[in-house]
């Protein structure tokens, strides 16, 4: 049972928003390990799929390096690689079969331009707490799920393993995901029943606007537009009904706001449906930070005393250093929406049976 170590010759993933998959990287074999070393090495995590020839890669990055800390998982662990290890799926469950589920699971769902980001570094700051914001080994699952629906006891053999391995030697594990990773919940909660799970939103045109200002400048070029598209459309299932009913592709801001409607309605089904799902408002967090932080505490079922900590972390820019942070976003100058983009997000809305207003509040 060995792992196929690879010697990275070239970084060459086209954006810093682009997914976590093995063409990110050009490489060359450069031996084998046992595949049970990968538990014991400090700095090697998991880090994405081959989903066509059923391969898990993990990562190492340089030694010292807090991954925690990054404002998400993906890019981090791309930018500090030194050299990657490939294992069989068979192996990876082996291997994952010999570390506990942890102790206490907390998914952090969201919209995505709502403050998430800074949610998971405050549980990060929370003793006993390892936080990763965004691990795409879960886009990845997300995206198989939305291509294929009927493999839900594979997706769910993965899901556990994958969680296993992020949360070894972690008493709690915290796992913010991508805007799609909501689409997994359901299974998240079978797999782990006892998870504590939240759903971070926003008023829909403060998001757009967000998604605008941080986005719009990065859309993706030809070179990645087709697998930027693959993940587009698992993460926003309402976009292809909308196509089909227009007949036509739907606009940038369009695009947008079906993105934020999947996300909605996809949380507020399973909120319906009783799940262990805590919506938490944007606009909420910003006026009483302490407040909802004490909330997300307790329902997470930490220590109360834990709150200052937590809350010293919203002063940093969760997002430094990405193209996404206060200062980058300042610099980029996007031009302000117009009217008339506004007009077609509303229409967006009004097309949609429950989640119609910017304002809609998911019932708590």
């Amino acid at each position: 049972m060995n792992a196929q170590v690879l010697r990275i010759l070239d970084k060459v993933a086209p954006s810093e928003f682009f997914p976590a998959v093995p063409q990110n990287f050009v490489v060359r074999p450069d031996g084998q390990l046992p595949a049970r070393d990968l538990l014991y090495r400090p700095d090697v995590s998991l880090y994405c799929l081959d989903t066509d020839d059923q391969l898990a890669y993990f990562v190492e990055t340089t030694p010292g390096v807090d991954l925690t800390m990054a404002p998400f998982l993906y890019l981090a662990q791309y930018q500090h690689a030194r050299q990657l290890f490939t294992v069989p799926y068979d192996t990876l469950h082996r291997i994952a079969g010999e570390v506990p589920d942890p102790a206490r699971l907390i998914c952090v769902y969201s919209v995505g331009r709502c403050g998430s980001t800074a949610v998971s570094h405050a549980l990060g700051a929370v003793c006993g707490v390892r936080s990763y914001s965004e691990p795409d080994v879960f886009t990845q699952i997300a995206v198989l799920r939305y291509e294929d629906p009927a493999r839900d006891d594979e997706y769910a053999k993965l899901i556990r393993s994958c969680t296993r391995l992020l949360g070894r030697g972690a008493g709690t594990l915290s796992v913010k995901f991508r805007a799609g990773g909501i689409h997994l919940a359901d299974l998240f909660q079978q797999v782990f029943p006892d998870a504590r799970s939240l759903f971070l939103y926003r008023h829909a045109e403060r998001w757009l606007e967000s998604m605008h200002e941080g986005f719009t400048a990065h859309l993706p070029g030809p070179q990645e537009r087709q697998t930027f598209l693959r993940y587009v459309v698992a993460q926003a299932p309402l976009l292809m009904p909308f196509a089909v009913r227009h007949q036509r592709q739907p606009t940038t801001v369009e695009a947008y706001l079906l993105t934020w409607l999947s996300t909605m309605d996809t949380g507020l089904r399973l909120s319906r449906a009783g799940g262990s799902l805590l919506p938490v408002r944007y606009e909420d967090f910003t006026a009483d930070p302490i407040a909802t932080l004490a909330a997300l505490l307790a329902y997470c079922g930490l220590p109360a005393d834990e709150i200052d900590v937590a809350y010293e972390t919203l002063e940093a820019d969760s997002q430094a250093g990405t193209l996404l942070s206060r200062a980058n976003r300042q610099r980029a100058g996007t031009p302000a929406l117009r009217d008339e983009e506004y007009a077609q997000a509303r229409a967006v809305l009004a097309e949609h049976p429950t989640i119609n207003v910017p304002d809609f509040a998911v019932p708590t």
